[in-house]
């Protein structure tokens, strides 16, 4: 099969088209001979970082596609099955942390950046009927990640008040969608007009830049009052400001570090507020099977930025980091491209 193998760090990566072995699924696994997959920020993280992983490898952690083959000790799965992948492996049977085992498709082990990816059967499951196959890809790693961090987190409910910041990046879409359909009113912080257009576009009731100094402040006139949850991707920058949006007794959500690793607050603004800070990453195959069935009757679709075939996937990673993007990266192997002979 043809994957798309990184075979240089840096920003931008280095990628090639290679011939590798297909794969074959073990006891317990399946082969999905993919449609399309998707990029996350997982994957700048990876390809920036010399010492993530030894090259060549091929990424990738969303897939959507049809299973191709069935290892030995598989029930419930058959090949001709139209299927999404989730990339959380081995999260355990709690809810509240994953295990030991717990590790993400996609690095160390082959991802879905190829024409093949062999998986646990386990982690595929029915592919979303109203969703494209781009919308199918688009859904699982951020899908996911935004679920827990919104329902299971942050408790979004008919009347409660949430904040996203910067909305506009993948699972920042997800967040925004889910929790308005879950009822609860939405607010965000983005960079530009067209995005802050665009969020209110998915059901977001208001919100402003974070580069206004004052934006806690504004955020919570927006809404009338100091808010239930904040869910934030930002890391450093971003903390201060939005223990500063909520209610006492509010919850912040933290469930990345783009814009930075530490953060400096207020203690008091935590222990004297009964306020809770809350990591998450992902979620568990529980809650991957809810957000399949809210998306089966949901009226929202996963927001797709553009698709790249997976020749031009050097193309795909200069996009995701483009601050213009809103919504997925995604990436089709409908017509598979051919190596250079």
């Amino acid at each position: 099969m043809i994957a798309a193998r990184l075979v240089r760090f840096g920003d931008p990566p280095g990628f090639a088209l290679e011939h590798v072995d297909d794969p074959v699924p073990g006891p317990g696994e399946v082969v999905v001979a993919l449609r399309t997959a998707a990029l996350n920020r997982r994957d700048w993280w990876i390809w920036t970082d010399p010492d993530s992983c030894t090259l060549p490898v091929t990424m990738g952690s969303d897939g959507a596609g049809v299973v191709s083959a069935v290892g030995q000790e598989v029930d419930g799965v058959a090949v001709g099955d139209e299927v999404v992948v989730d990339a959380t492996l081995g999260w355990g049977e709690r809810e509240d942390e994953p295990g030991e085992a717990f590790d993400i498709l996609g690095v160390p082990l082959d991802g879905t950046f190829a024409e093949q990816v062999v998986v646990p059967a386990t982690n595929v499951a029915p592919r979303p009927a109203r969703l494209t196959w781009e919308e199918a890809a688009a859904l699982s790693l951020a899908g996911l990640t935004a679920w827990r961090a919104v329902v299971t987190c942050a408790g979004a409910r008919p009347g409660a008040t949430v904040l996203v910041t910067g909305a506009g990046s993948g699972v920042s879409t997800f967040a925004v969608q889910i929790a308005v359909a879950l009822g609860a009113r939405v607010f965000v912080t983005t960079s530009t007009d067209a995005k802050l257009a665009r969020a209110l576009e998915l059901g977001a009731t208001a919100g402003c830049s974070y580069r206004d100094p004052a934006w806690p402040e504004r955020i919570v006139e927006l809404a009338g009052g100091e808010l239930d949850a904040a869910v934030d991707s930002y890391g450093g920058p971003s903390w201060a400001g939005a223990l500063r949006t909520l209610r006492r007794g509010g919850t912040l959500v933290s469930f990345g570090d783009t814009g930075g690793t530490r953060a400096t607050v207020e203690v008091a603004d935590v222990y004297w507020q009964w306020r809770r800070v809350l990591g998450t990453t992902m979620g568990s195959p529980r809650e991957y099977r809810a957000l399949l069935a809210h998306v089966e009757t949901a009226s929202w679709r996963p927001v797709v930025d553009s698709v790249y075939p997976l020749a031009e996937i050097a193309a795909a990673a200069r996009r995701l980091d483009d601050p213009e993007r809103f919504g997925k990266i995604v990436l089709s192997l409908d017509t598979p491209p051919r190596p250079p002979s």
